[in-house]
């Protein structure tokens, strides 16, 4: 009777090792499904954030070429303004209408990373790599902001110029009159603030348009390597 039981115990501690040794496999195989679909969503977010850092990085290339361009438009006008002593006006307000330059807008290609954040997905990425895109983004919202503002004064002035010197060239000789001297020099000056803000503008881009882009290098190098 004895030795029955004895085998009678041993059969169910042996069940009961084997349930415990199949719930732990379960369980395993489990967390082995759930790091792989984890890792699936992260590889996927990681190939959307390098696709957005390279578009942000050629959109931000192009402005600069443009502001560099524009930049010496800019300074073209002004050398010349500086080395007369003595320039008429008129001349000086046309001179400034047949200059290229254009307001130049920075909008950050980081809508990935942002609807991580928002989601609360950001933690799929290693601390290091969120960390550097925080910066990154930080970067961008700046660079954003200082070139909204010289937009906006840009426009201010050149607005203010318009109501002094008419808004179409040809205003004042379509009704044989002439503008007042006066009005001339006060829309020649918000001229010249309109060509600062442009001038700074430009230069902006320039500076801190090259810092994201060697950020965002970084970036994606960093990320890229998280991949293999």
């Amino acid at each position: 009777m004895e030795n029955k039981t004895s085998k009678y115990f041993k059969y169910a501690i042996g069940e009961i090792v084997l349930v415990v040794i199949g719930i732990l496999i379960a369980l395993q195989i489990n967390n082995w499904n759930e790091n792989r679909k984890l890792k699936s969503k992260a590889d996927i977010y990681v190939n959307k954030i390098i696709n957005d850092l390279k578009v942000d990085t050629l959109n931000i290339s192009k402005l600069i070429n443009r502001a560099v361009t524009h930049k010496k438009e800019i300074a073209n006008y002004f050398e010349y303004f500086n080395s007369e002593d003595s320039i008429n006006v008129e001349q000086l307000i046309d001179s400034i209408n047949d200059l290229e330059v254009f307001y130049l807008k920075y909008f950050p290609v980081n809508k990935t990373f942002k609807d991580m954040e928002s989601s609360g997905n950001s933690d799929l990425l290693l601390d290091t790599h969120r960390d550097f895109l925080i910066n990154l983004v930080s970067f961008q919202s700046e660079l954003e902001i200082i070139n909204q503002s010289y937009v906006d004064i840009a426009i201010e002035e050149n607005q203010k110029s318009l109501q002094q010197l008419g808004n179409s060239t040809n205003f004042y000789k379509k009704l044989n009159r002439k503008n007042s001297k006066e009005r001339q020099t006060q829309g020649l000056l918000h001229k010249h603030l309109f060509l600062h803000a442009l001038d700074d503008l430009y230069r902006y881009l320039d500076i801190r348009g090259k810092k994201i882009i060697e950020t965002s290098t970084g970036a994606i190098a960093l990320l890229t390597e998280k991949q293999q």
